[in-house]
């Protein structure tokens, strides 16, 4: 795939992260205006500064988006319509590549943790079953191991983190 095209994609990645970055500085700054905080001023709040970062992701994503469709010889809808025909014979050319399916398998493991695992259960009951998780889905060693290694690898970070350093965990 040619880089202006990985770079194209790239930043429309970007730029749904910015929209997202900026919805969330919002949410964020809603529950802080709530009780028992109360923090009505934006600008003091804790969204403000995910809030002001979104914004300007998005702001300079769309920059290089539009650098990246600019061509001397062709219409900026040509040039878009040819990087997504090149992106998509890509992603045909390499539907059966094993190495991009497993990774993919492996960030959506990733994914369950942060957003589902993470929200619904406390943080070492989580993290216990996402090491496991990633352990068998990588067929890490034996399974006793495998939970031995997650569970001692918990309390751990457990014992460092919130007794030691005295920091909060999610």
């Amino acid at each position: 795939m040619e880089s202006k095209t990985k770079e194209m994609i790239f930043s429309l990645v970007l730029i749904l992260a910015g929209v997202y970055i900026t919805i969330e500085g919002f949410m964020i700054y809603a529950r802080a205006a709530s009780a028992p905080y109360f923090i009505t001023e934006f600008t003091v709040s804790p969204g403000f500064v995910p809030v002001i970062l979104g914004i300007a992701l998005v702001f300079f994503s769309i920059l290089h988006f539009i650098t990246c469709i600019r061509d001397k010889d062709r219409k900026p809808g040509e040039v878009i319509k040819a990087r997504f025909a090149e992106a998509a014979a890509w992603v045909n050319a390499n539907k059966k590549n094993v190495d991009i399916a497993f990774t993919i398998g492996a960030v959506i493991i990733m994914g369950v943790y942060t957003y589902i695992l993470m929200e619904l259960l406390p943080f070492w009951a989580a993290t216990v079953i996402f090491l496991l998780g990633i352990f068998f889905y990588l067929r890490a060693d034996k399974w006793w191991k495998n939970i031995l290694v997650a569970v001692l690898g918990v309390i751990a970070i457990v014992i460092v983190f919130q007794y030691c350093f005295n920091a909060a965990l999610p």
